[in-house]
Protein backbone atom coordinates (compact mmCIF):
# COMPACT_ATOMS: atom_id res chain seq x y z
CA UNK A 1 0.00 0.00 0.00
CA UNK A 2 1.16 3.20 -0.86
CA UNK A 3 1.63 6.30 1.30
CA UNK A 4 -1.61 8.66 1.35
CA UNK A 5 -3.53 6.29 -0.82
CA UNK A 6 -6.96 7.25 -0.83
CA UNK A 7 -9.51 4.09 0.74
CA UNK A 8 -13.24 4.02 -0.23
CA UNK A 9 -14.66 2.19 2.20
CA UNK A 10 -17.77 -0.55 1.16
CA UNK A 11 -20.59 -0.89 3.38
CA UNK A 12 -19.77 -3.70 5.06
CA UNK A 13 -16.94 -2.47 5.73
CA UNK A 14 -18.58 0.30 7.38
CA UNK A 15 -20.75 -2.49 9.25
CA UNK A 16 -17.64 -4.26 10.71
CA UNK A 17 -15.90 -1.35 12.10
CA UNK A 18 -19.34 0.14 13.64
CA UNK A 19 -20.32 -3.52 15.13
CA UNK A 20 -16.75 -3.97 16.81
CA UNK A 21 -17.30 -0.78 18.68
CA UNK A 22 -20.13 -1.60 20.52
CA UNK A 23 -20.70 -4.77 23.27
CA UNK A 24 -21.28 -7.56 22.59
CA UNK A 25 -19.60 -8.16 19.25
CA UNK A 26 -22.12 -9.15 16.64
CA UNK A 27 -19.74 -11.02 14.20
CA UNK A 28 -16.96 -13.42 14.86
CA UNK A 29 -14.42 -10.96 16.58
CA UNK A 30 -11.36 -11.73 14.74
CA UNK A 31 -13.14 -9.97 11.48
CA UNK A 32 -14.42 -7.31 13.47
CA UNK A 33 -10.67 -6.52 15.23
CA UNK A 34 -8.64 -7.35 12.12
CA UNK A 35 -11.00 -4.28 10.61
CA UNK A 36 -10.41 -2.02 13.45
CA UNK A 37 -6.51 -2.50 12.96
CA UNK A 38 -6.39 -2.36 9.37
CA UNK A 39 -8.34 1.42 9.19
CA UNK A 40 -5.54 2.35 12.60
CA UNK A 41 -2.97 1.03 10.27
CA UNK A 42 -3.89 2.86 7.34
CA UNK A 43 -4.74 5.98 9.12
CA UNK A 44 -1.66 6.33 10.91
CA UNK A 45 1.50 8.85 10.03
CA UNK A 46 3.29 5.66 8.35
CA UNK A 47 0.95 4.76 5.75
CA UNK A 48 -1.40 8.51 6.18
CA UNK A 49 -3.84 7.15 3.83
CA UNK A 50 -7.31 9.08 3.32
CA UNK A 51 -10.28 7.07 4.73
CA UNK A 52 -13.93 7.59 2.99
CA UNK A 53 -17.03 6.92 2.35
CA UNK A 54 -19.01 8.09 -0.61
CA UNK A 55 -22.82 9.00 -1.02
CA UNK A 56 -23.36 5.80 -2.28
CA UNK A 57 -22.30 3.72 0.66
CA UNK A 58 -23.85 6.63 2.85
CA UNK A 59 -27.13 6.16 1.06
CA UNK A 60 -27.33 2.69 1.38
CA UNK A 61 -26.89 2.78 5.10
CA UNK A 62 -28.75 5.45 5.99
CA UNK A 63 -31.75 3.98 7.10
CA UNK A 64 -29.77 1.44 9.52
CA UNK A 65 -32.04 -1.44 8.42
CA UNK A 66 -28.69 -3.36 7.09
CA UNK A 67 -27.37 -2.47 10.44
CA UNK A 68 -30.26 -3.09 12.65
CA UNK A 69 -30.69 -7.08 11.06
CA UNK A 70 -27.24 -7.62 11.69
CA UNK A 71 -27.67 -6.63 15.50
CA UNK A 72 -31.19 -8.45 15.78
CA UNK A 73 -30.16 -11.74 14.09
CA UNK A 74 -27.37 -12.08 16.60
CA UNK A 75 -29.01 -10.72 19.47
CA UNK A 76 -31.85 -13.64 18.72
CA UNK A 77 -30.18 -16.45 17.19
CA UNK A 78 -26.39 -16.11 19.32
CA UNK A 79 -27.42 -14.41 22.31
CA UNK A 80 -31.41 -16.09 22.44
CA UNK A 81 -32.90 -13.24 23.49
CA UNK A 82 -36.10 -12.28 22.62
CA UNK A 83 -37.11 -10.61 18.90
CA UNK A 84 -38.81 -7.83 21.31
CA UNK A 85 -36.32 -7.54 24.01
CA UNK A 86 -35.78 -3.90 24.54
CA UNK A 87 -31.73 -5.07 25.01
CA UNK A 88 -31.94 -4.99 21.38
CA UNK A 89 -33.46 -1.49 20.62
CA UNK A 90 -30.40 -0.59 23.04
CA UNK A 91 -28.06 -2.08 21.09
CA UNK A 92 -29.23 -0.84 17.98
CA UNK A 93 -29.44 2.53 19.04
CA UNK A 94 -25.79 2.23 19.75
CA UNK A 95 -24.56 1.22 16.73
CA UNK A 96 -26.47 3.32 14.83
CA UNK A 97 -25.41 6.48 16.58
CA UNK A 98 -21.72 5.06 16.12
CA UNK A 99 -22.39 4.41 12.45
CA UNK A 100 -23.70 8.21 12.22
CA UNK A 101 -20.27 9.27 13.94
CA UNK A 102 -18.08 7.51 11.43
CA UNK A 103 -20.41 9.52 8.57
CA UNK A 104 -19.55 12.80 10.29
CA UNK A 105 -16.18 12.08 9.96
CA UNK A 106 -15.77 10.13 6.51
CA UNK A 107 -17.91 10.92 4.25
CA UNK A 108 -16.81 12.34 0.95
CA UNK A 109 -17.23 15.86 0.72
CA UNK A 110 -19.98 17.62 -1.76
CA UNK A 111 -17.19 19.40 -3.40
CA UNK A 112 -15.10 16.38 -4.11
CA UNK A 113 -18.77 14.60 -5.34
CA UNK A 114 -19.18 17.34 -7.37
CA UNK A 115 -16.21 16.87 -9.32
CA UNK A 116 -16.94 12.80 -9.95
CA UNK A 117 -20.69 13.46 -10.53
CA UNK A 118 -19.97 11.75 -14.04
CA UNK A 119 -18.75 8.91 -12.55
CA UNK A 120 -21.73 6.44 -14.21
CA UNK A 121 -20.16 6.48 -17.45
CA UNK A 122 -17.37 4.25 -16.23
CA UNK A 123 -20.60 1.77 -15.56
CA UNK A 124 -20.35 -0.11 -19.29
CA UNK A 125 -16.82 -0.43 -18.65
CA UNK A 126 -17.20 -2.11 -15.72
CA UNK A 127 -20.16 -3.92 -16.94
CA UNK A 128 -17.90 -5.52 -19.89
CA UNK A 129 -14.97 -6.46 -17.80
CA UNK A 130 -17.49 -8.57 -15.66
CA UNK A 131 -19.23 -10.59 -18.04
CA UNK A 132 -16.05 -11.59 -19.56
CA UNK A 133 -16.44 -14.06 -16.33
CA UNK A 134 -19.50 -15.86 -16.32
CA UNK A 135 -18.97 -18.80 -14.81
CA UNK A 136 -16.99 -16.96 -11.84
CA UNK A 137 -20.12 -14.58 -11.60
CA UNK A 138 -22.72 -17.57 -11.59
CA UNK A 139 -20.65 -18.84 -8.59
CA UNK A 140 -20.73 -15.78 -6.62
CA UNK A 141 -24.44 -15.53 -7.12
CA UNK A 142 -25.14 -18.92 -6.11
CA UNK A 143 -22.87 -19.00 -2.90
CA UNK A 144 -24.76 -15.43 -2.01
CA UNK A 145 -28.42 -17.08 -2.25
CA UNK A 146 -27.14 -20.52 -0.95
CA UNK A 147 -29.03 -19.67 2.48
CA UNK A 148 -31.47 -16.86 2.07
CA UNK A 149 -35.32 -17.52 1.86
CA UNK A 150 -36.54 -17.61 -0.89
CA UNK A 151 -38.01 -14.43 -1.16
CA UNK A 152 -34.84 -12.74 -0.04
CA UNK A 153 -33.13 -15.10 -2.98
CA UNK A 154 -35.18 -13.94 -5.49
CA UNK A 155 -34.78 -10.31 -4.71
CA UNK A 156 -31.00 -10.84 -4.64
CA UNK A 157 -31.23 -12.46 -8.33
CA UNK A 158 -33.27 -9.69 -9.43
CA UNK A 159 -30.54 -7.04 -8.36
CA UNK A 160 -27.86 -9.03 -10.28
CA UNK A 161 -28.87 -9.18 -14.20
CA UNK A 162 -26.96 -11.51 -15.46
CA UNK A 163 -25.08 -12.31 -11.95
CA UNK A 164 -23.60 -8.86 -12.14
CA UNK A 165 -22.45 -7.71 -8.72
CA UNK A 166 -25.34 -5.12 -7.16
CA UNK A 167 -25.90 -1.37 -9.01
CA UNK A 168 -24.11 0.25 -6.18
CA UNK A 169 -20.72 -2.02 -5.81
CA UNK A 170 -20.80 -1.43 -9.78
CA UNK A 171 -21.29 2.29 -8.91
CA UNK A 172 -18.66 2.73 -5.84
CA UNK A 173 -16.00 1.04 -8.10
CA UNK A 174 -17.25 3.78 -11.19
CA UNK A 175 -16.83 6.25 -8.17
CA UNK A 176 -13.18 5.06 -7.32
CA UNK A 177 -12.22 5.09 -10.93
CA UNK A 178 -13.14 8.61 -11.22
CA UNK A 179 -11.66 9.96 -8.65
CA UNK A 180 -8.70 8.14 -9.79
CA UNK A 181 -8.86 10.14 -12.98
CA UNK A 182 -9.44 13.14 -11.30
CA UNK A 183 -6.85 13.70 -8.76
CA UNK A 184 -4.09 10.74 -10.75
CA UNK A 185 -3.56 9.49 -6.99
CA UNK A 186 -3.71 5.65 -5.55
CA UNK A 187 -7.12 4.72 -5.38
CA UNK A 188 -8.73 1.73 -3.20
CA UNK A 189 -11.69 0.02 -2.61
CA UNK A 190 -11.79 -1.54 1.21
CA UNK A 191 -14.14 -4.27 1.52
CA UNK A 192 -15.08 -7.96 1.85
CA UNK A 193 -17.84 -8.80 -0.83
CA UNK A 194 -16.91 -11.44 -3.03
CA UNK A 195 -17.67 -9.23 -6.20
CA UNK A 196 -14.23 -7.39 -5.40
CA UNK A 197 -12.12 -9.96 -4.00
CA UNK A 198 -12.50 -12.69 -6.31
CA UNK A 199 -11.92 -9.88 -9.36
CA UNK A 200 -8.84 -8.53 -7.40
CA UNK A 201 -6.68 -8.54 -10.04
CA UNK A 202 -8.81 -8.05 -12.91
CA UNK A 203 -9.98 -4.21 -11.41
CA UNK A 204 -6.04 -3.57 -10.81
CA UNK A 205 -5.19 -4.42 -14.44
CA UNK A 206 -8.12 -3.06 -16.28
CA UNK A 207 -8.96 0.11 -14.17
CA UNK A 208 -5.94 0.52 -11.58
CA UNK A 209 -7.70 0.41 -8.64
CA UNK A 210 -6.44 -1.87 -5.63
CA UNK A 211 -9.01 -3.76 -3.98
CA UNK A 212 -8.26 -4.35 -0.15
CA UNK A 213 -9.93 -7.13 2.33
CA UNK A 214 -9.94 -7.06 5.66
CA UNK A 215 -7.45 -10.21 5.64
CA UNK A 216 -5.19 -8.82 3.49
CA UNK A 217 -1.58 -8.22 5.20
CA UNK A 218 -0.10 -4.57 3.76
CA UNK A 219 3.07 -3.01 3.48
CA UNK A 220 4.47 0.27 2.60
CA UNK A 221 5.25 0.33 -1.27
CA UNK A 222 8.19 2.68 -1.69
Amino acid sequence: MKRETIILCDSNICIYRTLALIEPPIRPRELLDRVLTLIAELTNNNYACKLFITDIVHKELLNNEILFDEVFNFCVRKLHWKKHSYKIQVLSRKAEKSINKLFDKRLLSKEILDKIKNYRLHIPRIDSLYLRYPEKLEKITLDKVRHLKPFDSQRKLKNRPNNLPEESDRALLAQAIELNDLFKQDICVFSNDNDFLEFKDEILNEFGIKVLSPDDQISIEE
